[in-house]
Order: C-alpha cells, then structure tokens, then sequence
C-alpha cells in the first residue's frame, strides 16, 4: 500500500471515530467515558490544543475523575512542559490516594518519578 493512501486511511478512520463518538455523546451528554474518548481521539488527530482543552473542562467537571488528570499530566510530559505534568499527575495521585487505587498510585508515581530528572 502507497504510504499516503495509508496516511490519509488512518486519518479517515480516526476521524470517523471522533465522529461516532460525537454522535454518541449526543445521546449521552453527561457519559464521562464517551467525553473522555473524545479527548484521546482529538489527541491522536495530532488536534493537541482541542484535546487539552476538552480534557481540562473535563476535569473542571469531574474533579474527581482520577483517568483525566493523569492523562493530561502525561500529555504534558510529552511535550516538554514538566511543571504542569507534575501538577496533574501531582492532581491524579491525591484522587488515586483517596480512592484507594494501588494501581493507579503506582503508575502515578513512576510517571512523577520519571520526571524528576
């Protein structure tokens, strides 16, 4: 397959999945899963500023959603801004910590630990 028929493919799809889970958010406005998905979707559209900004309202609505905090604090440590991915991931760990979710700590912690460089 020709790498830009294979590029513009992958394009397609994941616009037709932001798409359908546009739909389904119409359905369902307060599905934070289905708002959640929408946020990962806009970031693997390369659409960062739209991804952080929809996760952040997220957040602002569901401050206790431990999944958005996290994922915005690695997104942020992806691109190179560490104070704010310290401070989301500094967000995500009092949530996990609070719900009692050794799993999530853990992973919470070696995403701090790895920024501490």
């Amino acid at each position: 397959m020709n790498f830009r028929i294979f590029v513009a493919n992958d394009c397609k799809m994941k616009n037709e999945r932001l798409e359908q889970l546009r739909q389904m958010l119409e359905e369902t406005p307060n599905d934070i899963f289905v708002r959640y998905a929408i946020g990962l979707e806009l970031y693997k559209t390369e659409d960062f500023a739209s991804a952080i900004q929809h996760m952040k309202m997220l957040a602002s609505e569901h401050p206790s959603y431990c999944p958005v905090h996290f994922k915005l604090g690695q997104w942020y440590s992806e691109n190179d801004n560490i104070e704010e991915a310290v401070n989301w991931l500094t967000k995500a760990l009092r949530i996990a910590e609070k719900e009692n979710d050794p799993k999530a700590i853990n992973e919470i912690r070696e995403a701090l630990w790895l920024l501490e460089d």
